[in-house]
């Protein structure tokens, strides 16, 4: 019977931790490489790009992945894009303990994964030539180059109602 027991707790537990939030932000882990933001409804990647490929991205490599991604139905979804610097302004919590790929600590709230890129492309375009990218680490909006992954952007996926920029 202890053995019952022990399993039915456990199996609590793992359905509790599943659905409680765990960070700042009200991030519920959604087991399948995805959070979601409870506070505003979207669903983003756990990890970024850098996780998986172990380098940096211009801008159109960015949308690139996205796609791949889209076709795999990562986590169940099939229209994941960049998100907009207000969603990224947004998501930053001051109070952030996830460290970069080089160990820098980043203004993520738990529930996301360490070891990603501490810049991460957005969605927003700042005319023909150039993109705007997010610094995780002290919230931070830039604009470069597209065809440029100097500073090693990676991708952090959203999908969801899309949040205007303001």
């Amino acid at each position: 019977m202890p053995a019952l027991s022990y399993f039915v707790s456990a199996i609590f537990l793992a359905l509790f931790l599943s659905v409680v939030p765990v960070g700042a932000a009200g991030l519920v882990d959604n087991q399948n490489g995805s959070v979601t933001d409870s506070d505003t409804g979207l669903v983003w990647q756990k990890g970024d790009s850098f996780h998986e490929l172990k380098k940096g991205l211009n801008w159109y490599e960015a949308l690139e992945y996205v796609a791949i991604k889209n076709s795999e139905k990562f986590a169940g979804h099939d229209d994941w894009r960049l998100p907009n610097l207000n969603e990224l302004n947004r998501l930053w919590v001051s109070s952030g303990k996830i460290k970069s790929k080089d160990r820098e600590t980043l203004g993520l709230p738990l529930g996301f994964a360490d070891g990603g890129s501490y810049y991460i492309w957005s969605g927003d375009e700042r005319g023909l030539d150039h993109a705007w990218y997010f610094g995780l680490g002290n919230k931070e909006n830039y604009f470069n180059l597209k065809d440029l992954a100097d500073m090693e952007q990676g991708v952090k996926m959203v999908t969801g109602r899309e949040a205007s920029v303001q």
